[in-house]
């Protein structure tokens, strides 16, 4: 596979995704995928929690509403 695009992980605990995450790396590292952090969003509802959301050693950047965009 060259590249992958427009993946999105739900979860109803802040901890749940954060393991969701840590998998996700862990599974892209063994098949020499490189996940681009600065196009990732988290997408928060009906939560306070605002511990950031990592992949590796990066944050997640928090965004109050996500766009899509067809070609």
């Amino acid at each position: 596979m060259d590249f992958a695009d427009d993946l999105c992980l739900l979860s109803e605990s802040h901890s749940n995704m954060q393991t969701k995450l840590d998998d996700l790396t862990n599974k892209a590292e063994k098949v020499e995928l490189i996940i681009n952090v600065k196009k990732m969003k988290a997408l928060r509802i009906n939560t306070n929690k605002t511990d950031p959301f990592t992949l590796g050693d990066k944050s997640i950047e928090d965004v109050d509403s996500l766009h899509t965009w067809a070609v």
